[in-house]
């Protein structure tokens, strides 16, 4: 992701990195989905193009195959996006990208729409404000999760989202773990220590 000399990816628990043109990700094929998915917000990207949704392609980079979007027919479950199709308005190829199947997870509408959307809009409200962030998001993988599909695909109980305010003078950074379920509460009730993210999913994020 070194597009303006920033690269910090983070560990991959399974070796399958991805690079994209506006996105790199760890495709976990146990889970049919990408455990981390890591990209740059800066305030140009923030366009209002109107764009066609397309249909969701399998990633052609997954070598072990990303999951089809059929799985995800009358599961009950939104095709939710990791990086929002929203945050890569500014070119057709870019918003595009975003509907490659490993940019998805199972999510229901009332969390899609809700808290979660909540947190992107804020997210694309900081980038607005700070100039360019970094973001790494996705499900916490583990055993026992329910699936759906043919191909098994797990439905995370928790998302996490990091970003990272990386312009001058002070680099900080916030970190959200969402329980997988409508909420209204403040988005704040859902802050955590990047360590705690580590912790459930094994992942260094800033090595």
């Amino acid at each position: 992701v070194n597009i303006t000399g920033f690269n910090y990816l983070p560990t991959s628990t399974t070796g399958q990195i991805v690079q994209h043109q506006n996105y790199t990700l760890s495709y976990n094929e146990l889970y049919e989905q990408a455990e981390w998915l890591a990209y740059e917000l800066n305030r140009s990207h923030l366009t209002s193009d109107k764009r066609k949704r397309p249909f969701f392609i399998n990633d052609p980079k997954v070598i072990t195959g990303s999951a089809n979007y059929k799985n995800y027919k009358k599961s009950g479950y939104d095709r939710g996006h990791l990086c929002p199709a929203g945050d890569r308005r500014f070119s057709k190829e870019a918003y595009n990208e975003t509907f490659y199947t490993s940019n998805i997870t199972p999510q229901k509408n009332s969390f899609n729409a809700g808290v979660w959307n909540r947190l992107e809009i804020k997210t694309r409200y900081w980038a607005k404000k700070h100039g360019k962030l970094y973001v790494i998001t996705g499900g916490v993988l583990n055993k026992n999760l329910p699936t759906i599909g043919y191909e098994d695909v797990a439905v995370p109980s928790q998302f996490y989202k990091i970003i990272l305010d990386y312009s001058n003078p002070k680099t900080k950074a916030i970190a959200f773990l969402l329980p997988h379920k409508e909420s209204k509460e403040s988005l704040k009730n859902f802050v955590v220590s990047i360590d705690e993210i580590e912790q459930l999913t094994s992942i260094d994020f800033f090595p």
